[in-house]
């Protein structure tokens, strides 16, 4: 299991879920990209919203485009929810499944995260 978190930006919501099914199907430039940014992507949320047993994610994604994104026309760089990956969890994840992706993020050698 990869554990994500995600909130909104009035952290009225906060949901934790399983991400990994984002990790298996992204392709590799896309978690590369997610490591880049220190695990933190919007995408992760908005891929998984509509799989059965992530309608919390769903409720999530729905309440911050409806209620927050209002907000948002003021300043278009203001993200209506967060959703940051754990780290860790992924390279572990990455390294026994997907140890081709492991290779291409800079920050990892060997087997430790830095």
């Amino acid at each position: 299991m990869i554990r994500a978190t995600c909130h909104t930006a009035d952290n009225i919501l906060c949901v934790e879920f399983d991400a990994t099914p984002w990790f298996s199907e992204a392709d590799a430039p896309s978690i590369v990209d997610l490591a880049q940014r220190g695990w933190a992507s919007t995408a992760i949320a908005e891929s998984v919203e509509h799989r059965r047993g992530y309608e919390r994610v769903h409720d999530l994604v729905e309440y911050a485009a409806k209620r927050l994104q209002l907000e948002s026309l003021e300043d278009p760089t203001w993200e209506t929810f967060e959703c940051i990956v754990d780290g860790s969890e992924a390279v572990a994840w990455l390294e026994k499944n997907r140890p081709d992706v492991v290779a291409g993020i800079p920050q990892v050698t060997g087997d430790r995260w830095h």
